[in-house]
Order: C-alpha cells, then structure tokens, then sequence
C-alpha cells in the first residue's frame, strides 16, 4: 500500500496485473494502455427487492468467474439498493470491457432475464481517477458488508477535463481519504456527456457521512461542470472482487482452478549479521524479477537467527518452477558466501490463502513458517476445514493477525505461514495454534515442525495495489 495519494490525477497508465506493496510494500493491478483504464457502470431498475440475493448468488458463482479469467481485469462490483441494481467492471482496455460486456448481456439473458425486467442505464467510458485503499476497521478483513454509492451525472459539461478531474482529486479525494472507514473512490466519463463517481465505504455510516460530503462538495466547486442532480443507487455492496484477490476472504478461492504454488525454501548456518545484508540484496536485484515473472502471487523473506525462509508464491506450479531456477541462479551469483548450506525445499499447492487487506500503517510484520513431516495427508481436507472453522477465526479474533497460508506437497508434508503486525501479536497467536493442534490434530502431526519465526524482511503481494491511484501518475 504505497501511496500516491495526491500525487496522482489522470489516467495514463497502470500498467501490469496488480503488483502489491502494502504501505509497507505492496502492489495492485497496473493497468495500462496510452487510451487509459476502462469502466462500465450498469445501472438496472423495477428489481424486486427480494430477488437481489438470488441476483448476487447466480452472479457470484456463474459470472464472477468469467470475468476473473478474461484477459485485462482490474476489477467487479455489484450493488444491489432496493429496486435498483449497478454493475460496475472494470478492465484495462474498451477492447477488453467490450468482451466483457458482451459476456454480462449473454449471462443475463441466459440466467437473470426474469430478475431483470428493464434494460439497463449504461455509462461506460475512460477511468479518470482510481484509488483503493486499506481500511482501520476491525473487520477482520471481511469485506462483505462494504457499503458504496454510485451517482450518475447526465449532463458533464466538463470543456476542460484536466481541470474538473484536478479538483475532484485535490478538493475530494483528500475529504474521502481523512473519512472513517474509506475504501475505495473511482471516477469516470464517457464520450456522450456523462459521468459517475462510485465512493465505496466499511460502513452505511460511513457511505452516508460520505454522500453529505459529496453533495456539499459539488453545490460548492462543481455546479459548473454538474448542473443536474445526479441518480444515486446506495447500499451494502453484494460482490467487490480486485483481479484475483477476495479481500479478507479465503484468497484461494478464487484461485484454486489455476493451481496456486508455493515454494518454501529454508537455509539454515546463515550468520545472523549478514541477514540485513541478504534481504538488502533480495529486495534490490531478486524482487524485481519475481514482480516482473508471469503469474507471481506473492513473496515472503523471512530471517531468524541463524535460519532464512524464503517463500514465493506462483499461479500454477509450472511458472513457480520457472521462479525456483530463477532463484537458484540469484543465489548462485549474488548470494553464495552468505548462504553456504543448501536450503531444505518444501512445494506444493496452496490450501489455505487469507490476507487481512484492510490492515495499514503497519510499520513491521512478523511471520511464523512451520513446516510437518510424516503428516497423514488422508486427513488433509477435513485438516483444514478445521483450521478455517477454528483456527482462523480464534486468530483474527486475537487481533493482528495479516495473512496465513496452509500449503501441502502432496506427498507427507504440510506448511503453515503465519503473518501478524507485531511481535505480540505472533506470540500470541503461537498459543493458540499450540492450543487448536493439541485440540484438533495430533495424530496428524506426529513429529515436531521444523520453525522459523520472526520479523519479515520482505513481504510483497502481486494482487492489490493499496493506497494508490490507480489510473496512475501525474504527467
């Protein structure tokens, strides 16, 4: 979650899948293209109220994963409010959204027809600000009672475009930024004289506070450029889906039909005063190429002592090979007097994937990789509904906890990476794990892990560009 923050007004560019650096060092989807990121905004009317959760439900698991695989997607929300329902998506070029929006009227007519009686209000054009950004809430990163409001201007008398977007970004944005519970603010216009603004909150309080705001803002600096009041859908959000990443959701949801790998390396007889050395040299000259390779996901340098867990995370086990040759290659060349022991290897498929996006400002992450051998895979699955029925929920209940994986070789081996926003927070959840594994696994895990624990070097995601606007930089 870098920020951009005002540093950022049009779109020019964004430029690669989401590249995530949490404040402390994540990236989201660069988008890209010199016609600039493009956003569909789909309002439907005379909805039945009652049938909004069935809309979702035939949405979430029928058209959500089409958009997922299609080739340029940043982003899908969907809004149901009473007898309205917007449809927002959003994809690196018009060629892409066009396929998409090809795709959503198939869907609907082949399965929401009766649901949607009216066609519906479309605005689709150029995304002129895009901004996500972490929440304080305690929500345990579950981002299923998301609030948003979508406002559609007819009318866009904007002559100068530049300067209507600079206002909005250096007047609002910052309004938006300081409010509670604040998630996400795009902004777009289309070719034909319209616009929308879509301002996406943790809370109805929040949205609400933020549509005052909006109100206020515009009567003050925008009549000019918004002389019609605009039609406004607002409530609880039914889908917000970032390219790959359910936010504070089990991330592996969506990611279990590509096969997500993971790669544990563990080094040991590394000499504690050389780590700062090592993750400077990491971060420099390996980061880069993880960030660029196809299908990177995450990495996570973990030093402890006299061990070094790194651990890299790839969309299907082929382009995670590629990575592991990769790696052997960097340490070859830049890192061998400092790694003089061969690494311990565990690889396998991800289980488990959550992350706590909502979590910022947080100065320094502590991760805790343990790794079992001789487990009895035949238990795998029930193993780890347990962990998602117990352990997950005990753990983010502690508070602190930032992301947890659960991976398997497939073979007699499991891992489990563990990552909190302090050292208070791993040792606490250190018990609990003690606690659920006495309770609930101990004949699947006969033999003490092997452990490393303690303070990230490094710790960056390839899905969710935080706290950044995503229509990119200021020329």
């Amino acid at each position: 979650m870098r920020s951009l923050a005002s540093n950022c007004k049009r779109i020019t560019v964004i430029a690669a899948l989401l590249s995530l650096a949490l404040l402390l060092a994540l990236p989201m989807p660069a988008v890209a293209s010199d016609a600039g990121v493009f956003i569909s905004v789909r309002v439907y009317d005379g909805i039945d109220p009652a049938d909004g959760p069935e809309i979702v439900r035939q949405t979430a698991a029928g058209f959500l994963p089409v958009q997922r695989a299609n080739d340029g997607f940043i982003a899908y929300y969907l809004l149901p409010a009473g007898d309205m329902l917007t449809a927002v998506s959003i994809y690196e070029t018009a060629e892409q959204a066009a396929a998409s929006a090809e795709a959503a009227r198939d869907f609907v007519a082949e399965n929401l027809a009766p649901l949607l009686p009216n066609p519906p209000r479309v605005v689709e054009g150029e995304l002129q600000i895009g901004f996500i950004e972490a929440l304080d809430g305690e929500g345990g990163g579950d981002v299923d009672g998301l609030h948003a409001s979508v406002r559609v201007y007819d009318d866009f008398e904007a002559d100068d475009l530049d300067e209507f977007v600079a206002i909005v970004e250096d007047g609002f944005l910052p309004i938006m930024r300081e409010t509670d519970g604040f998630f996400g603010y795009y902004l777009m216009t289309d070719s034909a004289g319209a616009g929308a603004a879509i301002s996406i909150f943790d809370t109805e309080a929040s949205a609400q506070a933020s549509n005052d705001e909006a109100r206020d803002f515009v009567a003050e600096n925008l009549l000019a450029y918004l002389p019609t009041d605009p039609l406004i859908v607002s409530g609880t959000m039914g889908i917000a889906a970032l390219a790959r990443l359910h936010e504070g959701a089990n991330l592996i949801d969506g990611m279990k039909d590509e096969g997500a790998f993971v790669s544990v390396r563990v080094y040991d007889g590394v000499e504690p005063a050389e780590q700062a050395e090592i993750a400077r040299i990491v971060s420099e000259g390996f980061l880069p190429i993880l960030r660029e390779s196809d299908g990177f996901i995450g990495y996570y340098l973990l030093p402890a002592e006299d061990k070094l867990a790194a651990i890299s995370m790839y969309a299907t086990a082929e382009l995670a090979a590629a990575s592991t040759e990769a790696a052997r290659d960097f340490v070859a060349e830049s890192l061998a007097p400092l790694l003089p022991n061969a690494p311990q290897v565990f690889e396998g498929p991800i289980d488990l994937n959550y992350l706590n996006a909502m979590m910022r400002d947080v100065a320094a992450l502590y991760g805790a990789l343990r790794v079992f051998d001789n487990y009895d895979m035949a238990n795998l699955d029930e193993a780890n509904a347990l962990i998602e029925a117990h352990l997950l929920p005990a753990q983010q209940a502690a508070g602190g906890l930032f992301s947890y994986y659960a991976m398997s070789d497939g073979v007699d081996r499991v891992a489990g990476l563990s990552v909190f926003d302090s050292e208070a927070s791993a040792l606490a959840a250190a018990g609990i794990a003690a606690a659920f594994i006495a309770e609930h696994q101990p004949q699947w895990q006969p033999d003490p892990p092997l452990q490393v624990t303690g303070r990230l070097a490094i710790a960056a995601l390839a899905d969710l560009r935080m706290g950044e606007n995503l229509a990119g930089a200021k020329e």
